[in-house]
């Protein structure tokens, strides 16, 4: 039977049925207003009321290893009822741009793999993906996922990363220093390719290394660092560089020396062998035989790497006898250049994570 408009109603004669049938007709015109139905023009599918949306449900989104990680909890109120949540994020805290919008799910926990993204997050719900309540902000405002780290990668993922450093070692005869370059040579820079991605990083020095050792090198994009192994240079924001074999420092050959004794004082320095490879000053000592104290050398000077004069300096307190001596050390041998190469060796390297460590092929 079709519906009964108001005009149909107002056409009956008898008062009684007209006054009801009006009074029923403004009742289900209300209803249909309120559930967003209508029951006086049914259609051929079965209609259903209008939900309400949910309560707002919290939620809180941490970044780490390259990846957001979401938690939502659910008001009490919505206990026992399907319950959809949608999930945006953006760079724009208004949301106006660059909008990703996950699907609709009723997953209390995501995780979203966005390596290096930063973004603003906000929520809605629905219990019939129709009815949903207003967005609500993320309450920590923007939220960085960070850069996946080796930890957080399968095992024996094939990281591919490749630079063309040059890295060795040398000496400046009191320290030792290690050097990063291109191929050009010790001031070039070279190139480092992370994925389909190109930079070129700078030479550098890196002074006071520990000698006889074997080092890791790694760039966090402003300074060059040592480790003494690699998983130390894979940490997030780091590149790993290279490793080093740093040359040492070992002691040169000694010179030998009498001192010149005159009335118990000493009045100068003979070199009986200058000895060799010194770049810097020997420390003399003097024995004290005959109670002599007090006495001390004057400056050195060394050529080639050869004690080939010392001044008299302070010549004591007179009390001097045959047998005094000078003792000798320190010196400065000046080595070669140490051993070094960018891991992998070939201009490139492939990093692996086998779980422990770092390694390189």
């Amino acid at each position: 039977m079709p519906p009964l408009s108001r005009a149909q109603i107002n056409g009956i004669k008898d008062f009684s049925l007209r006054t009801v049938l009006l009074s029923v007709h403004d009742q289900l015109t209300l209803l249909n207003l309120a559930t967003g139905t209508n029951w006086l023009e049914p259609t051929n599918s079965p209609q259903h009321p209008a939900i309400a949306p949910p309560p707002r449900a919290g939620f809180s989104v941490v970044g780490a290893n390259g990846a957001f990680n979401v938690q939502i909890a659910n008001a009490a109120q919505s206990a026992n009822k399907p319950l959809y949540h949608e999930l945006s994020y953006s760079p724009s805290p208004s949301f106006t741009s660059d909008v990703t919008t996950l699907p609709a799910s009723t997953a209390t926990q995501q995780t979203v793999p966005s390596p290096g993204i930063t973004a603003h997050w906000r929520l809605r719900s629905s219990y019939d993906l129709s009815n949903w309540n207003e967005y609500q902000l993320h309450p920590g405002g923007t939220v960085a996922a960070g850069l996946q780290s080796s930890a957080a990668s399968e095992s024996a993922l094939p990281l591919n990363q490749t630079n063309f450093a040059s890295i060795d070692s040398f000496s400046t005869g009191l320290a030792v220093n290690i050097r990063i370059y291109g191929r050009a040579g010790p001031t070039s820079q070279y190139a480092a390719v992370k994925g389909g991605t190109q930079t070129l990083l700078p030479s550098a020095s890196i002074i006071n290394a520990k000698p006889n050792s074997t080092q890791v090198v790694g760039y966090d994009g402003s300074n060059y660092m040592v480790r003494n192994t690699m998983p130390a240079v894979l940490a997030d924001g780091i590149i790993p560089t290279g490793n080093v074999s740093v040359v040492g420092l070992p002691a040169p050959t000694p010179p030998t020396i009498h001192p010149i004794l005159q009335s118990g004082y000493i009045v100068g320095y003979e070199i009986v062998d200058g000895g060799a490879g010194a770049t810097g000053p020997y420390d003399l000592n003097l024995g004290s035989v005959g109670g002599g104290k007090n006495a001390a050398p004057g400056a050195q000077t060394i050529k080639n790497g050869v004690l080939v004069a010392i001044a008299p300096g302070n010549p004591g307190n007179g009390s001097y006898s045959g047998g005094t001596n000078v003792s000798v050390q320190g010196g400065v041998l000046n080595t070669p250049s140490g051993g070094g190469r960018n891991i992998g060796g070939n201009g490139g390297r492939l990093v692996t994570n086998d779980g422990t460590t770092g390694s390189s092929t």
